[in-house]
């Protein structure tokens, strides 16, 4: 009631669910898991859990992205690509309101890069397809993208509107019809401020990630204290909820402006995709000495 829409764990050991999870009742409160272990691990955990907190309706998404994990650590969690795609694979008898295929487009451009809106769509969707080539395009309703806001206010709309449109050409390709994604998005906060007029900065690039498409916005506190927190909360909560823009799809598409952004992203995206795919793919690509 405070402005949260799910909640988000980073999960050090898989025997810490049960006691993070308590007494949440799981088929109403959506949660995404952070989670760096053996998958089966937290498989057996989500399993035991009692019937009455309803693990089966389980809704929310768990981060298995090789993409991500190989970017910020130049390994792979199982040793290779090929075995943390079966970890993905392994991962589709978990209840199905999981989001289990995961494009982390935030965390592959460094903010502030003249390409970053073109990288965090192509890293990110890419990372996507190529869980969905492995693991069939049947499961493509299982995908979630999490992408970064920029200062730039119409880009930041453009960036979204444009994961949206290629996410709609490549199910329209694949499955001759369209899949949902879930779109999360993160405002930008170079480092924790004691300057409240902040807020403004991070109000307009949520806004800006809303206007775009995102299903979900994450809050982002100035600072640790308890009226930043308290502000943050606050603040998503207008933005999604109090504003008249909630379930509303692109709600700025068809604005000849954005449009134009968008389009000019969307063929930025595409071109370094046909690069890459000339130079053996996408795995290949991330694993280049030019790659991510």
């Amino acid at each position: 009631m405070q402005g949260a829409s799910s909640l988000l764990f980073w999960i050090h050991r898989a025997e810490d669910l049960p006691l993070l999870l308590q007494d949440v009742r799981l088929d109403i409160a959506p949660v995404h898991l952070v989670f760096g272990g053996a998958l089966e691990d937290l498989a057996a955990q989500i399993h035991a859990l009692p019937a009455s907190q309803h693990p089966e309706s389980l809704q929310g998404s768990i981060n298995l992205d090789p993409a991500e994990h190989f970017n910020r650590t130049g390994t792979f969690w199982r040793g290779s690509i090929e075995a943390d795609l079966a970890q993905v694979q392994r991962a589709m008898p978990l209840p199905t309101g999981l989001r289990v295929l995961c494009g982390n487009g935030a965390a592959m451009a460094a903010p502030g890069h003249p390409q970053a809106s073109v990288h965090q769509l192509a890293y990110g969707l890419g990372s996507l397809f190529a869980q969905l080539d492995h693991v069939g395009w049947d499961h493509a309703d299982r995908a979630w993208l999490n992408l970064a806001a920029s200062d730039d206010y119409l880009q930041t709309i453009a960036l979204v509107q444009a994961a949206r449109s290629l996410w709609e050409t490549a199910t329209q390709k694949h499955l001759q019809r369209s899949a949902p994604l879930w779109i999360s998005g993160r405002p930008h906060l170079p480092i924790p401020t004691e300057d409240a007029s902040a807020l403004i900065g991070i109000g307009m690039q949520q806004q800006a990630l809303w206007l775009g498409g995102c299903d979900e916005l994450w809050i982002t506190p100035l600072n640790d204290g308890p009226q930043a927190m308290d502000w943050a909360r606050q603040q998503v909560l207008v933005l999604t909820y109090e504003n008249g823009l909630q379930g509303l799809d692109q709600p700025l598409a068809g604005s000849y402006t954005l449009d134009g952004y968008t389009v000019k992203l969307q063929h930025e995206v595409d071109k370094l995709w046909k690069h890459w795919s000339a130079r053996g793919g996408f795995w290949a690509q991330l694993q280049s000495p030019t790659g991510a």
